[in-house]
């Protein structure tokens, strides 16, 4: 190579090496920019900035660590929410701590986010969130969407209590606790332990459960964990089927509509089969459209 190509090789490199240099730090101001405006009061400009942190990946975790500790609760909360995105499990030393932040959008976003982690030695202070009737619900109900992504056999008997949670309220006050009653029935669903199966079981009543919501996610759920539990024949599972025939009497029609979807899902004994044979044939010529296509869609 003479003379005049090596130094047009060189300008080349040093040309290419500038530029890198210089979309670097543009990049590098565009994130703490956006960094800044994730931190915050405009709900609208900081769920901008979320979304285009977003696409960094793990090139923003340690500034998102260093927002988690910030005065501000709206730093806190959102990149309690961001960590939990970028799948990056070493963020549980930052999100475990946060669990007893005194603000509850921060408690509430840490939670899920170990969730959706995957954490599952958190799934012990989860749990006690999630049975905690002097926590926000907000929080409770966090708990228990995390513990859903997270099932611990250990939280099973926590997660029963709190399907039961029912508050005292006035007559002209809202009663929310339905929210988190739908929220650990699918938790319990992805248990599938023979006390989950049980505790869903008794709650698929009327007279148990007033909420058709709670009672809908109650059917669904049961057939989750009835299927994943592996056996119709043991388990919790006659207490299911029990519990699933009522409910395909439900004066809701939303809840016959679970019921018979979790009917037809699980491969259940011999000698139960006549008594959901009966059920779905019945559920044939009933008055709600989806429960007949239910029906028919599976035949």
């Amino acid at each position: 190579m003479n003379r005049r190509s090596v130094v047009i090789t060189l300008i080349i490199i040093l040309v290419a090496a500038g530029g890198y240099s210089l979309t670097y730090w543009q990049q590098l101001r565009k994130s703490r920019q956006w960094l800044e405006e994730m931190s915050g009061k405009d709900d609208k400009q900081a769920s901008a900035a979320m979304e285009q942190l977003a696409t960094r990946g793990v090139k923003v975790y340690q500034p998102l660590v260093e927002l988690a500790h910030s005065s501000e609760p709206e730093a806190r909360w959102r990149s309690a929410v961001m960590l939990g995105q970028l799948g990056q499990p070493k963020a549980a030393e930052v999100l475990l701590p946060m669990l007893d932040d005194p603000e509850v959008t921060v408690r509430a976003a840490a939670t899920e986010a170990l969730g959706h982690l995957g954490i599952e030695d958190a799934a012990g202070k989860v749990g006690q969130l999630v049975a905690n009737d002097q926590e926000k619900l907000e929080v409770r109900i966090s708990a228990a969407r995390a513990l859903a992504l997270i099932p611990d056999e250990a939280a099973v008997p926590q997660l029963a209590g709190a399907l039961a949670y029912q508050p005292a309220v006035d007559e002209e006050a809202t009663d929310d606790s339905w929210q988190l009653r739908v929220e650990v029935a699918w938790a319990l669903g992805a248990a599938a332990t023979t006390e989950a199966i049980e505790a869903l079981a008794q709650r698929l009543t009327n007279a148990r459960e007033p909420d058709a919501r709670v009672r809908t996610a109650t059917a669904y759920a049961l057939g989750d964990a009835v299927t994943q539990s592996g056996s119709a024949e043991e388990g919790g599972a006659a207490s299911a089927l029990d519990a699933l025939l009522e409910a395909s009497e439900d004066e809701t029609g939303d809840v016959r509509v679970a019921a018979i979807d979790s009917l037809l899902r699980v491969s259940w004994p011999k000698e139960q089969s006549d008594r959901v044979e009966q059920v779905l044939e019945k559920a044939k010529s009933d008055p709600h459209y989806w429960v007949r296509q239910a029906v028919t869609e599976e035949s």
